[in-house]
């Protein structure tokens, strides 16, 4: 009768700790450990000219692997910023980039904040931007997008997470899955910051950062409006086949649970969860998001009476290139117009 009383005490005993330690995860998450200034930018006007060269042809090839031709259009080189242009985003004084380490349920996890170089005194809004691409494909870099020059010289704040497992971080990212809290907690973190109006706090996702933006919003993450470019909102009538071996790799059970995890992942499925409003921004020859995703999304969330606008981009691909000055534009302003 003693050692099962003291087994049973040893077992309430444990579960009290374990109880303890999930609180104080949660509790700390969102709780910056570390933080590192970004490196300068040294990449001259010939080497960004040069990368982005190299990128057109590696997403030719991507295409041409998954039976989509698609050819290097010179057009699009006319659409990038001018040698002068590009050296006011490169050497742009007013901002400040730091790579920071951060607390998600108990793991550390990596990201970045841009911002304004003075913040003394001050409350700016904010911007959560959702990557896309999964594990070190399309991670956040201190110099993408020019280090969010657009939204950071308009008075922004940019926070962005490399989600779980990535670039050096613990645990493991599940596409859409517990990964979403990395996302959630930015929230906590960017509470810590002081500079931060939290009255104004908008998300922004491309791509699968688009479905990880839903994803918050179906949690009710509190954002005045969301802006999403070609974000897939259908990953279970979609084509799979391409990012099969990504699901299979990433979400958990899914050999188990494929058809269910795919629809918990899709806004298609759920668009009354979505009450922030909602900017949609797709290519029309998107080959990796579909434009059908997006305007099946847009019709359900038009029957709904959901607050949306929706813009599709004629002939443009996954990433917008040839329109993308003005769908910064148009996102600025669609965050602008629901700043409080």
């Amino acid at each position: 009768m003693t050692k099962t009383l003291s087994l049973l005490g040893l077992t309430i005993l444990l579960l009290c700790a374990s109880s303890a330690i999930a609180q104080n995860s949660a509790a700390d998450s969102g709780a910056i450990i570390e933080q590192t200034p970004c490196t300068p930018n040294s990449v001259t006007y010939e080497q960004f000219l040069e990368r982005f060269k190299q990128r057109q042809t590696q997403d030719v090839e991507a295409a041409k692997r998954e039976g989509v031709t698609i050819e290097p259009d010179p057009r699009l080189i006319s659409r990038l910023p001018s040698r002068d242009e590009y050296e006011l985003r490169r050497t742009y004084a007013g901002f400040e980039c730091q790579r920071i380490k951060y607390l998600s349920d108990g793991l550390k996890v990596i990201g970045y904040i841009w911002k304004p170089k003075n913040t003394t005194g001050k409350k700016l809004p904010l911007i959560i931007y959702n990557r896309g691409g999964n594990r070190e494909f399309g991670k956040l870099t201190p110099w993408m997008q020019y280090g969010f020059y657009d939204f950071v010289s308009n008075g922004f704040v940019v926070i962005g997470s490399q989600y779980r497992g990535n670039d050096g971080g613990e645990g493991q990212e599940e596409f859409g899955g517990a990964d979403v809290h990395d996302v959630l907690n930015i929230i906590p973190l960017a509470k810590s910051l002081g500079y931060v109006d939290m009255s104004n706090v908008f998300m922004f996702g491309e791509s699968r950062g688009g479905m990880m933006a839903f994803l918050a919003v179906a949690n009710n993450i509190p954002v005045n409006a969301v802006a999403t470019i070609g974000g897939p909102a259908d990953l279970a009538t979609g084509d799979r086949s391409r990012m099969i071996t990504n699901y299979q790799e990433l979400i958990p059970d899914f050999s188990k649970h494929s058809e269910p995890s795919l629809r918990e992942r899709s806004v298609a499925y759920w668009p009354e969860k979505i009450n922030a409003p909602l900017l949609l921004i797709q290519g029309g020859a998107d080959w990796r998001t579909n434009r059908s995703q997006t305007l099946v999304l847009a019709q359900k969330l038009q029957e709904l009476h959901k607050n949306y606008e929706l813009i599709v981009y004629s002939g443009d691909n996954h990433g917008v290139a040839y329109n993308r000055n003005d769908g910064t534009r148009r996102i600025i302003e669609w965050f602008r117009g629901h700043i409080k």
